[in-house]
This record gives structure tokens, C-alpha cells and sequence, in this order.
């Protein structure tokens, strides 16, 4: 069954038609904290909306969430198929999908919002029934084109595909994070109009400051160069490939990573280290707070995405920007979205991500552009958040006045 935390939300400005403030229920299959543009968003229109979350409660960290989304009502979906076992397996995941499928129709009925939101295709599956009945109040937020994302999906890809296109077309309205996704999903997936683009700004950027988190927490000189690359340690990130890059830069470039990856991975990675092991720094995944300070800390940062179709192509990652923000210089994958807020703009520079002598060329060039407030400053005024929170409360009520205007 599904167990409920209710809050009582803060005082707030009213809606349009009834005095009553829009109700949003938001549905999403995974670990709420990790999905950035979520929580910031619940984080930013908590005052505007009345806000629901209904999520798996596996792996959820309650103890941050409810402090991080005090105001909004979570309810926590009982998977007693992860209970049995929290091994993957093509079998155990069809399970899961089905349990949160039946337990998330009844919690999307309790919930009895005015409007749902699907984050990504998993979370599609509970709301097929109003897509059928009412699709006026559904809306789709596809963070990733996910039947065009690598091997996770592969036994039923073909299923999953036609799911993902006839939502497309169903929804009252579609969100993506990036222009081209927009594109693709308009004229290839049948969007009846073309997707609103909400960019992974994240939200309140702490003031610039040049910190040494790193140094102090690595004992590295001053003089050390530090690349720092946070997120998915994964074969998909071309991680291996950075390390070899850095392996054959100077002996002031230092590598730090931050995140998790799977084991086997992992072990991989140290073989490759092995000839740089006192350059290359591997600290586990830390929450928002302590990993601004070690961003800010940090001299370049890395993002590089391995082009296995078009949802890795067109990324549309919030790290780029949290480097940014941070003053730092950025390398990237060379593909259109990030070449464009990169390279383009002087930011930092663009490689091959599958090319390790790429790679510590762009490093290199990188490693040429400062550190800066400039940088911090600039793109902070080019990307801002509180511009994407308006694209989403225009979305929302929009629905609701097509809704009621038929």
C-alpha cells in the first residue's frame, strides 16, 4: 500500500478560475533527489501551486527530501517486488514496472490533481488511463529521449518507442530540456505543437567564490592543475578515455572525479589510473551543498557524453552549468548543443570525447582560460533560472485554461 507524509503548505498567491490554487501532481520512477530539475522545480513553485510528489519508496533519503520539499505532500509508493530483491534483471524490472504501474494509478487517483506530470517514460505508465480519458491534464516532461538512450531499455525498446511517440502526441503539453530535443519530438514524434524548452539551470547559484575544498581535502600544491568531473562514473561518460588523457598531461594536472559507477567499472578504471594512480582522485557522490564547494575549488571542469544516439548528442546536462556558474572553464563533448555554450561562447573548449589525445588537447586549451567571476557572471545573466520557472508556470496554467475553455 502507499504510505503518505502529509504537509500543510504555506500561505500563497491564488489561481485563476476557481480561488483555489492549482493542484500539481507529479509522478516520477527513481530517486527524486538525483532528478535536479524536479527538485528544483517543486523547490521554486511550492509557493504557487499546490504540489504533490508520488515516487517509489526505495532509495528516497526521506530524512533530506522532506526538509529539501517541506511544503510539498510526497507519497511514497510501497514496491514490495524491491523489497523481495534489489537485484536488476530484465524479469525483476518488468515487475517493478508493473507494481508501480497499479500502485501509482491508485495514488494518481487519490491525489485527485489538476494536473499530472510524467517525468520520463516510466513514469507514463500509471497516467495511461487519462492519457486515454482526459489528456487535456496530463502533461509530459521528458528529461531524456528515452527509447534514444543507450542499453537500459534495449528488451522492449520497440514497445517502449511506440509508448513514448503516442504520449508525445497525447499529452496536453511536452517540456524538454534543450532546443533540438524540441525539434525532434515536434516534427519525428508527433508533438501536436512544438515541446516548451526548460533549460537544467540550476536554481540559486551561490555568490562566486575561489575556494580550496580540493586542495585542502587532497593535500595538493598550489600549483596543481585540478580537472574535476562530477556525476555518472560510466562507460557512457567516456571516463576511461579521460583518464588516459590525463595520464599524458604534465605532472601538475590532477584529475578529480566525483560520483558513483558500478563496480566492474570501477575496477577498470584504477587498471587504466595505474600509471598516473597519485593524479587521479575518485570521491564518492555528495549532496548539492558540499559538491558547490568542490566545483569552486576546482580549476576546469569536464563533461563528456559518448555519441550513442540522439539523446547523448543533444545533451542538455544542468553540469555544464553548475561549472559555469562557478567560474570555471568547461571542456565538452564537440557535438552541436554543448559546442554552442562551450566553445562558441569562449567558455572553454570542445573535443572528441572518444579520443583521449582530443580530449587532453582540449584540456590543455582549457586549462589557458582562468578561473573567473567573468565567466561565474556572464553565464549566470546568459541562463537563468527564474526565466524557466516562468516558461513552467505559463505551461501549467495554460492547460488549464485550454481545459476549461472546452
Amino acid at each position: 500500500m502507499m504510505r503518505t507524509r502529509e504537509r500543510t503548505a504555506p500561505a500563497v498567491a491564488m489561481t485563476d478560475t476557481g480561488g483555489t490554487r492549482i493542484h500539481i501532481a507529479h509522478v516520477f520512477f527513481g530517486q527524486a533527489r538525483k532528478l535536479s530539475p524536479l527538485m528544483a522545480e517543486l523547490r521554486s513553485l511550492r509557493s504557487d501551486f499546490r504540489l504533490t510528489l508520488i515516487v517509489p519508496e526505495y532509495d528516497q533519503a526521506p530524512e533530506y527530501l522532506e526538509v529539501a520539499l517541506d511544503g510539498v505532500d510526497i507519497r511514497y509508493l510501497t514496491m514490495r517486488t524491491r523489497r523481495w530483491s534489489a537485484r536488476q534483471t530484465p524479469l525483476r524490472k518488468l515487475l517493478r514496472f508493473a507494481e508501480f504501474t497499479l500502485r501509482g494509478m491508485r495514488a494518481v487517483g487519490r491525489a485527485d490533481a489538476d494536473i499530472t506530470v510524467a517525468h520520463d517514460m516510466p513514469a507514463v505508465l500509471p497516467l495511461l488511463a487519462r492519457l486515454l480519458v482526459r489528456p487535456a491534464r496530463v502533461i509530459f516532461h521528458a528529461h531524456e529521449l528515452w527509447t534514444e538512450m543507450a542499453e537500459d531499455n534495449v528488451p522492449l525498446r520497440r514497445l517502449w518507442r511506440r509508448l513514448e511517440m503516442w504520449t508525445v502526441r497525447r499529452a496536453a503539453r511536452v517540456i524538454v530540456p534543450e532546443a533540438n530535443r524540441a525539434r525532434i519530438l515536434h516534427e519525428e514524434y508527433g508533438a501536436r505543437e512544438r515541446p516548451a524548452v526548460v533549460m537544467n539551470v540550476p536554481p540559486d547559484p551561490p555568490p562566486f567564490h575561489r575556494g580550496t575544498a580540493l586542495r585542502d581535502r587532497l593535500g595538493l600544491p598550489e600549483d596543481a592543475v585540478i580537472i574535476l568531473y562530477q556525476g555518472l562514473i560510466a562507460e557512457s561518460r567516456c571516463i576511461i578515455e579521460l583518464v588516459q588523457a590525463v595520464c599524458d598531461l604534465p605532472e601538475r594536472m590532477h584529475l578529480v572525479l566525483i560520483g558513483v559507477g558500478e563496480e566492474s567499472y570501477l575496477e577498470q578504471l584504477q587498471h587504466t589510473a595505474s600509471r598516473a594512480r597519485q593524479r587521479i582522485h575518485i570521491l564518492p557522490w555528495m549532496h548539492a551543498d558540499e559538491l558547490r564547494a568542490m566545483t569552486a575549488s576546482a580549476d576546469v571542469g569536464v563533461l563528456l557524453y559518448r555519441n550513442r544516439g540522439r539523446n547523448n548528442y543533444y545533451a542538455a546536462p544542468n553540469k555544464v552549468f553548475e561549472y559555469l556558474f562557478a567560474g570555471l572553464p568547461v571542456v565538452a563533448s564537440d557535438f552541436p548543443g554543448l559546442r554552442a555554450m562551450v566553445a562558441e561562447r569562449g567558455y572553454g573548449a570542445c573535443a572528441d570525447p572518444e579520443r583521449p589525445g582530443d580530449i587532453a588537447r582540449a584540456i590543455t586549451d582549457a586549462a589557458n582560460i582562468s578561473p573567473s567571476e567573468d565567466i561565474a557572471m556572464q553565464a549566470r545573466a546568459q541562463w537563468s533560472w527564474s526565466d524557466q520557472v516562468e516558461v513552467l508556470r505559463r505551461e501549467y496554467h495554460t492547460v488549464i485554461e485550454r481545459d476549461h475553455a472546452h
